[in-house]
């Protein structure tokens, strides 16, 4: 997962090199690459806070 994220910020960051003005390039690094990166982070947290809720109401050991 964490490898298709980084080639999605390298296409964004190359996208966003090319363009004409600062702006636009912003623009794009803004809603192309840091929001969806954050969305995912969130995401990826989630997931893993729901998975160590249940292991704590199960009493189970994470390592076994």
């Amino acid at each position: 997962m964490y490898l298709i994220l980084i080639g999605w910020l390298y296409v964004v960051l190359m996208m966003a090199v090319v363009q004409e003005s600062l702006m636009r390039m912003a623009f794009i690094v803004v809603f192309l690459g840091v929001g969806p990166s954050l969305l995912f982070a969130r995401l990826v947290r989630r997931r893993l806070r729901k998975k160590q809720e249940l292991l704590d109401e199960e009493g189970g050991d994470p390592s076994a």
